[in-house]
């Protein structure tokens, strides 16, 4: 087996004794340099630890973002001893591995050059056996600064656009490293130009060749299904004859096991790598099928390979996987099947296709867990944004391209939640260079990531970029009298040198040159189509700030929404983790203009809030109910907008609603459902029944006809389901009319179920609530139609509201929950009822609520155990009055 040598720890880094308060962005301070050390962690950054050393403070509080801007502008080094045996140095094979290096880095072992490094996203591997010595030996790394690489690499090789907005405080040409985007800024998170040794840091001593990926390609026929596995063998870093014996075991159900084995003696490339294929053939009735979440289970099975000198002989390294059995596949094909002769079924289909059934994909869209990458790896954070989007009834997430690969923790748990991925690779809103030394470093990233990924049942589909077709063909960065030029580069990037090594190595899964995209239809138009937003063909994203998105006629068609949103603040309670200068809890302080990147943000809050909600700028809350208003407009908006794309599937065969953006890396403004401490905003709860698996969805049209649709995202159908509608006066909780309709719906479809006209009735003084009962339904909630703006509504009552805990709790000692039910009582409609519990870390199952019965439960869930007294005096809420 290898041996792993790890430097110990702390090692340390170079760095400046003291830095300038209160500087702006552009500045580059001239610092006077000291020589000093404090202890580093590996894997970790710079940032990180200077924030343990004292050095700088919570980098996201205040203006810390600018503030600490001096740490991307040096250079820092890292230093780190460690042993090395007689035995060690007689090994054939010593190299050095670096899993992550952020970013351009030059590294010495013993005061002896032995590399570099220009991608952040790549592992690299040293041959060091010429350099070790016995006892003590010394590896330093030093890093040049990011921002100042960038703006050299830009004075050669410049590619649109330049920088950033100036709004998002950040730095330029990001599009010139292989490095995190969003890490020079974007419009939802701060610049932390970060520099470190962000993954792990090792040195591999072995006698003949490791294991060091598995690639898997299942392919079902009739009852069968054909594994092909390809081992990836390291053998060092020059050519070598391997010889031994390797071994697949695949474990399957009934407590058996598949295996098949073969003799190997080949010689590797000049790089020392090369592939062993092995071949298992899997009958249907050992393996269950893998399913997304909410269609079936996750079964995996766990497949192992080992290396061995020979038959009965000593293991040399083996690899373990899990894998899942599934068919996947993106359905472009003449929507005409589907939707006949008609404008609908104009262009292409553009949907996924699971285990044969189509499916309508519901999801959100992942940015980095947190703005310093090696903080984004942590398993913990993971876990609870992986299970809030599992919980919201979430079957895919888009892992956006202005981020990081996620790390194989990430992965493995979306295997197990059954959450597919769609995987972008990491260019995002910008032209990128295409010279020789940009390409070749992309090759090796690209290819590295895919042979690392592709196992993954979760995996998708991959997306070649995040927005670029569009910024080319739209003139996002003046490009227009050089298109030529950008079409030529984006070309030579995604087509000639991206896609054909993901085809090599991952056959079978859809490359999408671009995202949004015509899917097919950009490629027949050379790959810049003439409207890459037409609503037949492929993905769109859409944002529309100028319309009342509470309305759900101002949304387009299209095949597939992989990205739209609307902004909201955080809570007051997250909001303090980052300031607790009550000046600055003002829309119009320093503190919040600095903390909105997006231009005119506010303003589009504002106005947004202003078109259906009443909110009285002298109000002494006015900033509190502004975040509340905030949190009740981006849940609304988005409500209307996933609804308009599920009801779609009946009419335009819409097939996918993955809204922008899932989580957040700061507290400040942005598109998130989740904030930055984990807590759910209002849209999150709103997500729990917009993505329900049946739903009644109405849509309020502009003739003031009501359309009901059924939707059905199951693999069973509905028979004799019965919809029920009941009318609303807002003064009284008791409905004066309600209907009954029978509805039959198909599995996974969406069908318009009767027409409820309004002209008959004050439409300032009613509302309409829908719900839906079968027999073997357990969740389907109630939804709602406010023909008008609530700020004109008439017969609102002030209510009563009375909050207690019941005396019983309950623990789950599979994750040592424990659950308390809280009752609320009302006298009156309540309009987006917000529980809090401010010194409780604890959540509510449901929230913003919409309260039309005098007595309801929900549930609360914490991880300690409390008094029902503790509970009840913790309990605060609010919610919407005219």
């Amino acid at each position: 087996m290898p041996r792993i040598i790890e430097g110990e720890c702390p090692v340390s880094v170079r760095l400046l004794a003291e830095h300038m308060r209160n500087m702006v962005v552009q500045t580059r301070p001239k610092i006077p340099e000291t020589s000093a050390q404090i202890p580093a962690k590996v894997p970790g950054g710079v940032y990180s630890d200077l924030q343990r050393a004292g050095i700088i403070g919570d980098i996201l509080a205040g203006f810390n973002d600018v503030q600490t801007r001096w740490v991307a502008y040096d250079t820092w080094t890292y230093k780190a001893n460690f042993q090395v045996s007689e035995k060690d140095v007689q090994s054939p094979v010593a190299n050095l591995v670096f899993e992550g290096v952020d970013t351009i880095a030059f590294i010495e072992l013993n005061d002896v050059p032995i590399g570099s490094t220009q991608n952040m996203f790549v592992r690299y591997v040293f041959d060091v056996k010429e350099h070790l010595k016995i006892g003590v030996n010394e590896l330093k790394v030093t890093f040049a600064s990011p921002v100042h690489a960038a703006e050299n690499r830009s004075a050669k090789h410049f590619t649109a656009p330049a920088c950033v907005p100036d709004e998002y405080n950040g730095e330029c040409h990001a599009n010139q490293l292989r490095k995190m985007q969003a890490s020079f800024s974007w419009d939802w998170g701060p610049a932390f130009p970060s520099v470190g040794l962000w993954k792990p840091v090792y040195i591999e001593i072995y006698d003949t060749a490791i294991i060091r990926s598995l690639t898997t390609h299942t392919e079902q026929k009739d009852q069968l299904w054909y594994l092909r596995i390809l081992a990836h063998l390291e053998s060092g870093t020059s050519a070598k004859r391997v010889e031994g014996y390797i071994t697949a075991k695949l474990f399957v159900e009934g407590h058996q096991s598949l295996n098949v084995a073969r003799e190997i003696a080949i010689m590797t490339r000049h790089d020392g790598t090369v592939e062993v294929e092995l071949n298992i053939t899997v009958h249907s009735n050992v393996i269950s099928f893998w399913w997304p979440n909410g269609f079936g289970d996750q079964p995996l099975y766990d497949l192992k390979v080992t290396l061995a000198t020979h038959k009965d002989g000593y293991e040399v390294s083996h690899k373990h996987i899990k894998i899942g059995f599934r068919t996947l596949e993106l359905v472009e094909e003449d929507a005409s099947k589907i939707l006949g002769n008609t404008t609908a079924g104009k262009g292409l289909t553009f949907y996924f296709k699971v285990n044969g059934y189509p499916m309508f994909m519901k999801g959100s869209n992942w940015i980095p867990a947190n703005i310093l990458p090696e903080i984004g790896y942590d398993k913990r954070t993971v876990d609870e944004l992986l299970i809030s989007a599992r919980d919201t009834h979430m079957a895919m997430l888009r892992v956006w391209g202005g981020g990081v690969y996620e790390s194989d923790y990430f992965y493995e748990r979306c295997d197990q939640l059954g959450i597919l991925i769609w995987q972008d690779f990491l260019f995002a809103c910008s032209m990128y260079p295409a010279d020789t030394e940009f390409l070749d470093n992309v090759k090796v990233e690209i290819e590295q990531t895919v042979i690392r990924l592709q196992h993954h049942p979760s995996i998708a589909v991959w997306a070649g970029n995040n927005e670029n077709e569009v910024a080319l063909r739209g003139n996002w960065y003046n490009t227009l009298t050089e298109f030529n030029k950008y079409k030529d580069e984006y070309i030579k990037l995604y087509v000639e040198t991206i896609k054909p090594i993901v085809e090599t190595w991952d056959p079978r899964r859809r490359y999408l040159v671009s995202s949004p995209s015509n899917g097919l239809e950009s490629e027949q138009e050379g790959y810049i189509a003439k409207n890459p937003y037409d609503s037949n063909y492929g993905d769109t994203h859409y944002y529309n700030y100028l319309s009342d998105n509470w309305d759900i006629n101002i949304y387009p068609n299209t095949r597939f929404a992989s990205e739209y949103g609307f902004q909201s603040l955080p809570s007051l309670k997250t909001m303090a983790t980052a300031t607790k200068n009550k000046e600055d809890y003002h829309v119009n302080s320093s503190y919040s203009k600095h903390r909105q990147h997006s231009p005119n943000g506010y303003d589009f809050i504002t106005d947004q809030m202003n078109r259906r909600l009443k909110l009285d700028e002298n109000d002494p809350k006015h900033f509190e109910k502004f975040v509340f208003y905030s949190q009740i407009s981006q849940a609304m908006a988005i409500k209307a907008e996933t609804e308009f794309y599920r009801q779609s599937q009946a009419d335009w065969y819409t097939m996918g609603a993955l809204y922008w953006q899932l989580n957040d890396v700061w507290q400040a403004p942005s598109w998130s459902s989740i904030e930055y401490s984990g807590k759910w905003k209002m849209l999150h709860y709103f997500a729990k029944s917009f993505f329900a698996p049946v739903l009644v969805s109405p849509r309020l049209l502009l003739t003031d006809i009501v359309d009901v649709y059924a939707i059905n995202d199951r693999l069973v159908p509905i028979i004799d389901g019965k919809i029920t509608v009941d009318y609303f006066n807002w003064s009284i909780l008791t409905p004066f009319k309600s209907q009954e309709f029978a509805t039959n719906v198909d599995l996974l479809s969406a069908k318009k179920v009767t027409s409820l006209g309004l002209l008959n009735y004050n439409k300032d003084e009613i509302f309409l609530r829908f719900s839906f009962h079968m027999e073997g339904v357990s969740m389907s909630p109630y939804n709602f139609v406010f023909p008008k703006p609530l700020k004109d509504i008439k017969g609102l009552m002030q209510p009563n509201i009375k909050v207690t805990v019941s005396k019983n709790f309950y623990r789950n000692k599979l994750n040592d929950t424990f659950k308390y039910v809280v009752n609320i009582e009302v006298d009156a409609v309540v309009l987006f009822l917000w529980l809090e519990t401010d010194s409780l870390h604890g959540h509510f199952d449901d929230n913003g609520l919409v309260i039309t019965q005098a007595n309801i439960a929900v549930n609360y869930y914490i991880k300690r155990r409390i008094t029902v007294e503790d509970l009840e005096k913790n309990i605060r809420y609010q919610y919407y009055m005219n």
